[in-house]
């Protein structure tokens, strides 16, 4: 005999087990898709992302004495604007933004995608009188730039400078040469180690720059060279990173003699 298998067109709507709980269930990776795309288009979003490419560019641009650049940012996208103090200060401004780092959950990167410059020209020297404090400043930012996303590095624990870091110097001592008045060298140390011995190698280490820089051609009687250990950090001590960074030398103009 022959059997006739026979569909319930209630069985279309209605199973045992009923069909439904499956199908909420391969609901939920699209519900999961459309809750990142509005968290991603969001405001905790720009909090997240926008929020610390600011504040991190703006830091840094500042620390190394770029506290004239004006800053805006969309996503990971970051304008510069402002009225440049010298030729070639908006370049300069451009490559710090551009090597500014930022923290994320994989350790410190680069905080800008993109990095986009909208400067006006110096004013003329002829419009008014500049103040000596105004080519002190173009001097700072110019050696700034100098070592926007470099340092001068050293042997570890030591004021020996590594061979590397000759060109670097080759640029530093340019630069210099074409800075008036009188230039204090500083040397930084992260916070590891006897305070005594940090004192000690700042001071070795910014002498020790000091005398290269003689030996590239700048006047021995316009460099200064002092050490500040710990004393003036620009970044976090508790990650590796922030200590890298810690370790450093920078520039600043001495008004007087």
């Amino acid at each position: 005999m022959q059997s006739v298998a026979v569909l319930h067109p209630h069985l279309l709507i209605w199973r045992d087990p009923p069909l439904w709980s499956f199908v909420w269930r391969g609901l939920l990776p699209l519900a999961a898709l459309a809750l990142a795309a509005s968290f991603a288009l969001g405001p905790v979003a720009r909090n997240w992302i926008e929020g610390p490419v600011q504040r991190e560019t703006r830091e840094q641009l500042h620390a190394a004495g770029f506290g004239w650049v004006g800053l805006s940012v969309s996503g990971q996208n970051v304008t510069l604007s402002g009225e440049e103090p010298a030729a070639g200060a908006g370049e300069r401004a451009i490559a710090l933004a551009k090597a500014a780092t930022c923290a994320t959950w994989i350790g410190r990167r680069t905080c800008a995608v993109s990095v986009v410059g909208r400067f006006t020209a110096p004013t003329p020297l002829g419009a008014a009188p500049a103040p000596t404090q105004t080519a002190a400043q173009a001097c700072e930012q110019s050696l700034a730039g100098v070592l926007a996303g470099e340092q001068i590095e050293f042997a570890t624990g030591s004021a020996a400078i590594d061979t590397r870091s000759g060109p670097l110097l080759d640029r530093l001592a340019k630069e210099a040469r074409n800075c008036a008045g009188t230039l204090r060298i500083e040397g930084h140390t992260d916070p590891v180690g006897r305070s005594a011995f940090n004192r000690s190698l700042s001071q070795a280490r910014a002498a020790a720059v000091r005398d290269a820089l003689i030996a590239r051609g700048v006047p021995a009687e316009r460099l200064r060279a002092q050490g500040f250990a710990a004393r003036r950090p620009i970044a976090d001590n508790r990650t590796e990173s922030g200590r890298a960074r810690n370790r450093r030398i920078e520039f600043h103009a001495v008004s007087g003699n």
